[in-house]
């Protein structure tokens, strides 16, 4: 699937009940080269959710345009349109932020000249600069995954279960450990690509949150925003109850996608810097793992050395 990333509208002549209406009756792209034959439709329609105790008003769109020539495929995307605290966001199957602020322009029925309306989230350096990414390795690594936190008085968990996979920039040119299963975070090569990353990029994670006790998570970090996608047929948890997300009696994997995505880009990644820069305050997440990492390593090399020494004796 897809990486997805969040934005906003700052237009106080827009509505939800505006926009919503325009996707389902007017043409676009019309002309376009990029996507032509483009179409788009409204799978599910005003919705209502509640995420970290707020109530969020949600349309799922699914669009679609013409692949490659001479072929019969069409190349498909979700697009996403809520209003939460009076905002209206949109989240869309587009990574790259050139790509996708052209995109939603034009739905939006903006044009170039109005800059700043269409606009991404805004994150913290700690977030696309890969900080967090270490915190929540070093969480893992160091058996510390599960933590306890409390939201007016209510005390709430978050368990970081595994490590499934990470990229990033080292100084020897090593980019990407991708290796799947729950002792990704106890590999040599992972520890060894740690200690030389100079910045991360990309994070695999399972994690549990609130009644979603299964969540496949992988984030990626450019200079302007965050994307992100989930798995929703690896997802377990209370959405795959709910009505909302049954069609024929059976679960509709893209309303339930649309519905983890709205859980994790609103809530999720939210709290999860807000414990970073909680647990992190006045400590040096990287120095610390770092260390620990370098001899665990040697104390592994031993172990090695000793286990072949007594095998050439034998």
């Amino acid at each position: 699937m897809p990486q997805t990333t969040l934005w906003f509208i700052h237009d106080e002549k827009q509505t939800f009940e505006k926009l919503t209406n325009s996707l389902s009756s007017k043409q676009y792209f019309v002309q376009s080269d990029s996507y032509p034959d483009f179409e788009i439709k409204c799978i599910l329609q005003t919705q209502n959710m509640t995420i970290s105790d707020q109530n969020i008003v949600f349309n799922v769109y699914q669009y679609s345009f013409s692949g490659p020539r001479n072929s019969n495929v069409r190349m498909k995307g979700t697009l996403i349109v809520f209003k939460l605290n009076g905002q209206i966001g949109l989240i869309v199957d587009k990574a790259g932020y050139p790509n996708a602020l052209s995109f939603l322009r034009e739905l939006c029925s903006y044009t170039e000249k109005d800059k700043k309306t269409v606009v991404c989230e805004e994150y913290d350096d700690p977030i696309k600069d890969g900080k967090l990414f270490l915190w929540m390795i070093s969480k893992i690594y160091h058996k510390e995954s599960k933590i306890d936190y409390e939201v007016e008085d209510e005390e709430k968990t978050i368990e970081l279960n595994s490590l499934d996979g990470v990229k990033g920039h080292t100084r020897t040119g090593l980019n990407n450990v991708s290796t799947q299963g729950s002792d990704v975070i106890n590999m040599l090569t992972t520890l060894a690509f740690l200690l030389e990353s100079e910045r991360l990029t990309e994070v695999g994670l399972n994690i549990s949150f609130e009644n979603h006790q299964n969540i496949q998570l992988e984030i990626n970090t450019h200079s302007k925003l965050i994307s992100l996608d989930i798995k929703p047929d690896d997802y377990m948890g209370a959405f795959k109850q709910n009505d909302i997300c049954m069609k024929d009696g059976k679960i509709d994997l893209t309303i339930l996608r649309a519905m983890i995505l709205l859980v994790v880009h609103l809530s999720l990644i939210p709290t999860l810097y807000s414990l970073y820069k909680s647990d992190s305050a006045g400590t040096n997440v990287k120095s610390e793992l770092i260390s620990d990492i370098t001899d665990d390593i040697t104390e592994r090399i031993e172990a090695l050395k000793e286990k072949n020494n007594l095998t050439e004796k034998l």
